[in-house]
């Protein structure tokens, strides 16, 4: 048994068997799928086996880079000629100048938006900003936001640098109690960050977030003698993310998370505040997989030491994060008008912690409320901003009183929706 401190690992890891068998369907359902054909990299046209290779180390920028491979259009529009672009791939230019002598380069005429391109979508401007080009309308500067975006003109983008906002809301209606409680219990969640993304040190990036959450909590009814919730609970946080982006076959990232979290119904005492931290390393096994080894604590009514550990796998149209705590299987669906559509299905672990107030019982307590949730989605990205909806099933609850008791939640739906520009 492998000892962190004085936990066992695979003890409090809370890997439970739903999502491990979740997790090793998709595994040995892609591994047939490849042995079948299905994703064999020449049988796409146009493909013709180009590399895809860039991987980032963060599981939150892993597959935000442009491949060097997406095929061109068929329909991009008639040619007067051609030149290799970004990542080797051919844009269809119109007359001009050429570059170096070779080929006629003028500006790349815009595809017709419902041909694929799985990470340069048509258009990628900022909503609340005008579409103003960069000189000749080609190239943005790394790290700068991309007005203008052209079939394979413009190379990997794995961070977004400067201010990123993300506003996302969900709802558990109600759903009927077990344990030392009553009647229904409902949940109404609001979550915003504001993150900040730049250099921190040569061959470093510092990604900080601030972090907001609104519960809004409708019953249970408590039993006697044993706590009830309060009405809401807010949770602020400060996540700082270091990391090294992909450059070669290894990279690491770290992250600390300190956080309040309390109903504000007294003065806040010591169970409020948290720590946690992760840190994770990435090897690339090939120019599709990556293989992720890592863990986090969790500093809760019960602390734990959690697993960040799987594998990753991309081309130019999947997109598979195996992983605990939280597996993503994504699939590209095309462009239409500026938008990039994908298809997900998600797995994840979910634990979080508030000091409140409880009556009947002590005044002050901390609650613990754990659970996994399965849910299927549709992303919409267009570059500089986007949003998603999804829906699916929310099991395993368990809501724990650090002062002993609880109630358990049957098995509900959960609905949410979020916009990040």
């Amino acid at each position: 048994m492998i000892k962190w401190g004085s936990y066992s690992f695979f003890q409090d890891a809370h890997v439970k068997s739903i999502h491990l068998w979740l997790s090793t369907t998709a595994f040995f359902v892609f591994v047939s799928s490849t042995d079948a054909g299905l994703f064999d990299p020449t049988g796409f046209t146009g493909r013709a086996g180009q590399p895809t290779i860039y991987r980032p180390a963060s599981l939150t920028t892993v597959f935000h880079g442009q491949s060097g491979g997406v095929p061109m259009p068929q329909d991009a529009g008639s040619l007067s000629g051609t030149a290799p672009l970004a990542g080797g791939s051919a844009a269809s230019v119109q007359s001009g100048v050429g570059i170096g002598g070779q080929g006629a380069v003028g500006t790349p005429t815009m595809p017709d938006a419902s041909t694929w391109n799985a990470f340069s979508p048509p258009v990628g401007a900022d909503p609340f900003a005008g579409a103003q080009q960069f000189p000749q309308g080609l190239f943005a500067p790394y790290g700068q936001p991309a007005p203008f975006t052209a079939f394979g003109a413009n190379g990997p983008r794995p961070y977004r640098q400067g201010w990123q906002n993300s506003l996302e809301l969900g709802l558990m209606p109600g759903s009927r109690v077990t344990g030392n409680a009553a009647g229904h219990f409902e949940q109404f969640d609001v979550d915003y960050d504001l993150a900040h993304t730049g250099p921190f040190m040569p061959g470093w990036m510092l990604t900080w977030t601030n972090q907001f959450r609104l519960r809004l909590w409708d019953g249970p009814s408590a039993l006697p003698g044993f706590p009830g919730l309060p009405d809401q609970a807010y949770r602020f946080g400060w996540d700082f993310e270091l990391e090294t982006p992909k450059s070669g076959p290894f990279s690491v990232s770290f992250g600390l998370t300190p956080s309040i979290n309390t109903d504000f119904e007294n003065s806040l005492s010591s169970e409020a505040f948290q720590l946690d931290g992760r840190g994770m390393f990435i090897f690339q096994l090939d120019r599709y997989w990556s293989m992720v080894l890592g863990a986090g604590y969790l500093d809760r009514v019960k602390d734990r030491v959690i697993p960040y550990a799987g594998l990753t796998y991309r081309d130019d149209y999947w997109e598979w994060q195996l992983m605990y705590p939280k597996t993503t299987i994504s699939v590209f669906l095309g462009n239409e008008a500026l938008w990039a559509k994908w298809l997900y299905l998600s797995a994840e672990y979910h634990v979080e912690a508030y000091e409140v107030n409880t009556a009947p019982g002590p005044p002050r307590d901390e609650v613990e409320l754990e659970d996994y949730r399965v849910l299927l989605g549709l992303r919409m990205d267009a570059a500089m901003y986007s949003w998603f909806m999804e829906g699916g099933w929310i099991f395993d609850r368990e809501v724990t009183y650090g002062l002993g008791g609880g109630f358990s939640p049957q098995t509900g739906f959960i609905g949410r929706m979020g916009w990040r520009y």
